[in-house]
């Protein structure tokens, strides 16, 4: 009936660490008996670090508003996949499941192999994730997301990895195309987008540069079928490796090593 104040509750749990986020989804910007609720939160959830209030007054199918504000606590917490920290705020994509993104991440390292001299571009990079983990020896790491926060915790990120990492906000499409006209060049490209799939755009500049490294991870089948009929116009799929993220679901995420043809 779009009446009240909370549409959804967030709860996100960091593996690494243990430390637990909140996030109260509401309809307006108001959270009756606010003060009585962060008491009871702190006193009885002391795991707790992180309570977020997003703002979604939209009658939408769509869960987060554009507006975020700290209730108490800090503003994100850290999860870890192997030697790389991740700070997450509330709106920052990550894997649901650690222990098998870890397994994916391995799969997109080894299908890139990069070479220290080598630069690398991660299209949707959410915290910056992927780069973060797979570029330890890359040349320079580019990325980008159309999430502000995510971008800000990718910064972050990179810095207190010790990698040489530029994110900035914006579609991928947008922003490797003006990168390439300002004279940038990539030798490998990693490109995990939602479940539609890759963009028409993204798809003309990725079959109009063709970096020599293409490594897509994807968790639909269906919109990976649709973008590789077209990929391979440019490029051989060596393989497909799937990865069971949500074990007893119909989801799987695959890791696709794509080979430039000659």
């Amino acid at each position: 009936k779009n009446q009240g104040a909370v549409k959804t509750l967030v709860v996100r749990e960091s593996f690494a660490t243990k430390e637990v986020q909140l996030v109260f989804i509401t309809r307006t910007a108001q959270l009756p008996r606010k003060n009585e609720l962060l008491t009871e939160i702190k006193q009885l959830l002391p795991e707790v670090v992180s309570v977020m209030q997003n703002i979604n007054p939209q009658k939408t199918s769509l869960i987060w508003g554009e507006e975020t504000q700290l209730l108490m606590g800090k503003e994100s917490i850290t999860e870890r996949l192997g030697d790389v920290s991740f700070e997450l705020s509330a709106r920052a994509f990550f894997q649901m499941n650690p222990l098998q993104t870890k397994v994916l991440y391995d799969e997109v390292k080894k299908a890139l192999a990069l070479s220290p001299n080598e630069t690398l571009v991660d299209a949707y990079c959410g915290v910056g994730t992927i780069g973060l983990y797979v570029g330890k020896d890359a040349k320079e790491i580019r990325g980008m997301d159309t999430v502000a926060e995510a971008v800000a915790d990718a910064k972050i990120n990179a810095k207190k990895a010790g990698r040489n990492a530029i994110y900035t906000t914006g579609k991928a499409e947008t922003v490797i195309l003006k990168w390439l006209k300002e004279g940038f060049s990539f030798d490998a490209l990693v490109v995990d987008p939602p479940r539609t799939g890759l963009d028409e755009a993204l798809i003309k500049t990725i079959l109009k540069y063709r970096p020599a490294k293409f490594v897509y991870v994807s968790c639909n089948p269906s919109t990976l079928a649709r973008d590789l009929v077209t990929l391979t116009k440019a490029y051989r799929v060596e393989y497909i490796r799937s990865v069971d993220m949500f074990p007893q679901t119909a989801r799987v995420e695959a890791v696709v090593k794509l080979v430039r043809r000659v």
